[in-house]
This record gives structure tokens, sequence and C-alpha cells, in this order.
């Protein structure tokens, strides 16, 4: 199997002692196994946790239940491509799990940040605020002038401003693979990672 790559949801943090009684920070990742569904050029599409039968309607409409079928595997919860190479050797239905790294392994983990709602540009971009004095009362934490003089007359694109805070795909990169659990498929990596408790995430081979 040359596939690069693993679904997998974080569990949490929590720590571990090392033979030298060093605390090591690491978060638990319960990795795979994932199901290969189709193979690409340079990728492969893989499917992780099987979706109940009683719920298969609920979650996914016709077509994505054709899909299933015609591949032949059981529908899924999550549907991601995966680089991957030496696509002969893979095949459909083939399954992937955490016994693809080993500890000391340096890996990549990408999965969406935790959603924070509306917020302002304090918050959101670190903006100082304005005084305080001199009669300004409710101004303080407010943006501030956005425009410009009348030469240009409009607000620049990408102006920091309010608005979502958060909840968008982020990558670490360098983390260290500390423990593998191939019995229960599970992954301890050095550090933490993007999202919350049983979000989604892929964790990748890093050279």
């Amino acid at each position: 199997m040359s596939v690069k790559a693993i679904l997998g949801t974080k569990i949490g943090m929590t720590q571990i002692f090392t033979d030298e009684g060093t605390v090591v920070p690491v978060t638990v990742i319960s990795a795979g196994p994932c199901t290969v569904i189709s193979k690409g050029e340079k990728n492969v599409q893989v499917g992780y946790r099987e979706i109940r039968p009683e719920a298969v309607k609920r979650l996914l409409n016709r077509p994505e239940r054709m899909a299933f079928e015609k591949a032949g595997v059981k529908p899924f919860r999550y549907v991601r491509s995966l680089p991957a190479d030496e696509l002969d050797s893979i095949e459909t239905q083939s399954e992937i799990n955490v016994a693809m790294f080993k500890e000391g392994d340096k890996v990549s983990v990408t999965g969406t940040s935790k959603g924070k709602g509306f917020s302002g540009v304090m918050r959101r971009h670190n903006f100082a605020g304005q005084q305080i004095t001199h009669g300004q009362t409710d101004r303080s934490r407010a943006v501030g002038s956005i425009g410009t003089a009348t030469d240009m007359a409009r607000v620049i694109k990408g102006k920091k401003m309010p608005g979502q805070y958060g909840n968008v795909k982020r990558t670490v990169r360098g983390l260290q693979v500390v423990k593998v659990d191939e019995e229960k498929n599970l992954l301890l990596v050095r550090g933490s990672i993007p999202g919350a408790k049983n979000g989604l995430v892929v964790i990748k081979h890093q050279a």
C-alpha cells in the first residue's frame, strides 16, 4: 500500500511520560480504517466511517447512494481524495490503517479550526482599539476609519473587518508520531492539532 495519508477524527489531548521521565503533550487521533473506493492519476478516493443502514437514506441522496453501490462498497460518512503513488499495487476496496505510520515519523495534520462566530476586529485581528478619553464613549472597540480619501472613495478589497472568526481549514506541519496503536487504530502525535473533538482530520506523511 503506497497511500501517503489517512483520515481520522480528533479524540483529544493528554500527556505521556518517556523512559527518561519527560512529560510529552500529545493529541490522540482515531485514524482509519479507510476503504479505497476508486483510483485517480495521482490519488485515491477513500471512505471513512461507515453509515448505519437505517441512516443511509437520511444522510445521502440517491446519486450518492448509487455511487457507493456502483463502487461495490458500503456508504461512508466521509469521502476524500488522498495522495498516493504506485497505483497499480493498490486495489479498490482495500483497507488503509495506522500500520502505515511508525514511531518517529514526521506528519502534517489538516483540520478545521473551531468556529467562534461573528467577532469584532479586536478579537479577530488583534486591533488595539481606539482611545477612551476626550469624550469617547461607545467607539473604543470599533474598527475606525475603513475608507480612503476622495481619490478612491471606496473600501479597499481585503480590508480587515469584523466577521466570521475561525471555522477555516488549517494545517500543522512537522508533528512527530509518538505512538501507534494498531489494535485500537489510535495515533498519538506530539503537540496540538486544529479543530474540536470528533472533528475530521487528514494525517499525511511528511518528507
